[in-house]
């Protein structure tokens, strides 16, 4: 009997270690280090360890990707900015954090990383959250040697962000925070995929993502950043190489004409603007028959600028616009609860109608 209890208490000892060392997760985990120190390591997404203070209270973004996540789970944490809230962002956000520092980016056409005003403010800890990039465990370890500040990646696509919130609410004492995040992305993609799975191929909506100044820039098949297309069983007649820019790729309107989509989502009004006005456009059956629509950009652009979480938003709002029967439920009251949840937002029917118009 004794011989037994032994064992129990060995499995227990064993269990408990692979916990905390997330030894066969193949993902992050923690590590105990010094508790005199006050320290933990943990293994983050790029597999690298990384030592941080048990108890984090100021975190800073890399950049815009990770600015929305960590601002998504805890935002109280937040010492500073990678970039400022656009003009459409600014009605959703409290006064403090529009006046939180900016550090710049690590990463993008906009890379510019403020280090001086990174380091005045002394976060705890920067997150880079995303999408993995080539060299991004020698760009994590490079940035942490040279500024003297753990440096943590986190993978955060869609199929991973549940994931992402689990981990970063364990690291920031946001346990609560993070579960009903992860549940509500996880409840969102589940039904997508179910309502894509059971499509037949003949009908899916095509769809053509207008981008730039003339509306010939799109983001391609495969790209992260048209990702929702394909999520909610779009098809995105975008069959171009893929670029990691947001910018996206350059097409011509001859093409677009071969494609001929069913609809045109664009990124802001003056490209659905000038595409309702310009008669080269009309050639296109979308145009004609009047299927050209903005998508929605308060806070954040929910088609993906950036491709962070707002994206889940955007599967509610695109899903709904190309299959109304099957995401029949009442967008403007998804709305409302998504703010609330993910912005810590209450918006005013006014607002909601505002965003969806």
């Amino acid at each position: 009997m004794k011989h037994r209890q032994n064992l129990q208490i060995l499995a227990l000892a064993v269990a408990v270690f692979m916990l905390f060392t997330g030894c066969g997760t193949g993902g992050t985990g923690t590590t105990p280090a010094s508790e005199e120190a006050g320290a933990i390591t943990i293994t983050d997404s790029a597999g690298r360890e990384v030592t941080l203070p048990a108890q984090i209270e100021k975190i800073a973004p890399s950049g815009p990707l990770a600015q929305i996540v960590l601002y998504t789970i805890a935002p109280n944490k937040l010492c500073g900015v990678s970039v400022d809230f656009s003009q459409a962002a600014k009605p959703y956000f409290d006064e403090r954090y529009l006046a939180l520092p900016k550090f710049g980016q690590f990463y993008g056409k906009n890379a510019g990383l403020n280090m001086e005003a990174l380091m005045a403010e002394g976060p705890d800890v920067i997150f880079d959250i995303g999408e993995a990039k080539e060299g991004i465990r020698e760009d994590m370890d490079r940035l942490q040697e040279q500024i003297g500040i753990p440096v943590v990646f986190v993978e955060a696509t869609l199929p991973t962000i549940s994931e992402a919130y689990h981990f970063l609410g364990g690291l920031l004492g946001e346990e609560e925070q993070a579960a009903a995040l992860a549940a509500y992305c996880d409840d969102t993609l589940a039904r997508a995929a179910d309502i894509r799975e059971g499509m037949r191929e003949d009908d899916r909506v095509s769809v053509y993502y207008a981008l730039g100044n003339n509306g010939l820039h799109t983001n391609a098949r495969g790209s992260i950043h048209a990702d929702v297309i394909e999520w909610v069983g779009g098809k995105n007649i975008a069959d171009v190489k893929p670029v990691s820019s947001g910018a996206g790729s350059e097409i011509s309107l001859e093409q677009l004409i071969q494609w001929d989509p069913d609809k045109i989502i664009c990124a802001t009004g003056e490209i659905a603007g000038l595409i309702r006005r310009d008669p080269a456009w009309r050639v296109l059956r979308a145009v004609r028959e009047n299927q050209v629509y903005v998508a929605p950009a308060a806070p954040y652009n929910v088609m993906g600028d950036p491709p962070s979480v707002n994206r889940i938003a955007g599967i509610w709002w695109l899903g709904n616009l190309l299959y109304p029967l099957e995401y029949d439920g009442d967008i403007s009251a998804e709305f409302q609860k998504m703010y609330r949840l993910f912005y810590h937002i209450e918006l005013s029917g006014e607002q909601i109608q505002e965003i969806l118009k």
